[in-house]
């Protein structure tokens, strides 16, 4: 099986000029500014990548409208495996459009990612595919290729102002497999925030912690298991199951090695994470949370408050809790 050649620059050119259904975004100013928009992953268990075939972007007015629509000059395939933490990739890059606020954005994907299983199977070249264990499985976007990937915004553009935005996937929530076809959905929780708003979480973790009897993670690798991030302090824990606490966004664990190929921690990176309370917590089982409406039994290690501020790295470190004796007279 051939697999597509993966795109590594940051920035795409674009055909030509945007086109424009109104000269202010549907907001009534004048002028223009510039936008950048990225893409970037909270990722999932089990794949060693996932390719989205991106062709278009559009943005949509306060009507539903199309706006603006960029058309890019050839498809993107994006591994957004490769997104994590603080990386992003970016569809569009510092392009001058009409001030305003847009309420949607759509990324459009090639058409074939919107084929039946069978018809996507016929082509050896799948533009979107994921790859478990060394094999690739077409990637189906259900409409993806007319009404795209849709986020709601708003994008605000200031006159002679900077704006950069990033559409975060949330990869744990989005893909299931289509029975026993060999092919594989992807419906994507997406969130898109201002990055001048959000700052970034990151730590270490003791390799004790996945050591119990009760994880199913990877001792070595840390594969299956994950950082949970929930919006709000005080938050009791809880898996994807589509109910309250949800959580916002994930993080695998990366092995820290030293020497020898000696692990040392782990660590991890959430990014792109708007200002403001969350709890945080560590679970060993994250390679047994299914996407809703499934809910699963999963167990969750040391739930810690914190507070991210913008433009700031914010540091929770999970580690082993010492056992404190108590002498007995």
């Amino acid at each position: 099986m051939i697999k597509p050649a993966l795109i590594a620059t940051l920035s795409l050119a674009l055909l030509g000029a945007c086109s424009s259904d109104s000269d202010s975004g549907g907001s009534g100013g004048s002028g223009s500014g510039s936008l950048s928009l990225g893409v970037t992953d909270a990722p999932v268990d089990n794949a060693e990548a996932v390719v989205v075939a991106f062709t278009a972007v559009e943005l949509l007015d306060a009507e539903g409208e199309v706006a603006l629509r960029f058309d890019l000059d050839q498809t993107q395939q994006v591994d957004l495996l490769e997104q994590q933490g603080d990386n992003q990739f970016f569809l569009i890059q510092d392009e001058q459009i009409p001030v305003g606020v847009y309420e949607e954005v759509r990324l459009i994907v090639a058409d074939q990612a919107n084929a039946s299983c069978n018809a996507a199977q016929s082509n050896p070249q799948h533009p979107s595919y994921i790859t478990i264990d060394g094999t690739d499985f077409p990637l189906i976007v259900p409409s993806g290729g007319q009404s795209g990937l849709k986020v709601r915004g708003p994008l605000t553009i200031a006159a002679g102002g900077s704006a950069a935005y990033t559409v975060d996937f949330d990869l744990r929530k989005s893909i299931a497999e289509r029975g026993a076809t060999g092919c594989y959905n992807l419906r994507p929780v997406l969130r898109v925030v201002d990055n001048a708003q959000v700052g970034t979480l990151r730590g270490s973790i003791n390799p004790a912690l996945l050591a119990d009897s009760s994880c199913i993670a990877d001792p070595v690798t840390g594969r299956g298991a994950a950082v949970y991030v929930y919006p709000g302090a005080g938050v009791t824990p809880d898996d994807f199951d589509g109910t309250n606490p949800e959580p916002l966004t994930t993080a695998l664990l990366k092995p820290e090695l030293v020497g020898d190929d000696q692990l040392t921690s782990f660590s991890y990176e959430v990014g792109f994470l708007l200002e403001g309370n969350y709890t945080v917590a560590l679970s060993c089982q994250a390679g047994n949370d299914l996407p809703a409406p499934s809910n699963d039994d999963i167990a969750f290690l040391q739930p810690t408050d914190v507070t991210v501020v913008r433009d700031t790295h914010v540091t929770v470190d999970f580690d082993v809790v010492p056992v404190v004796e108590t002498a007995v007279e």
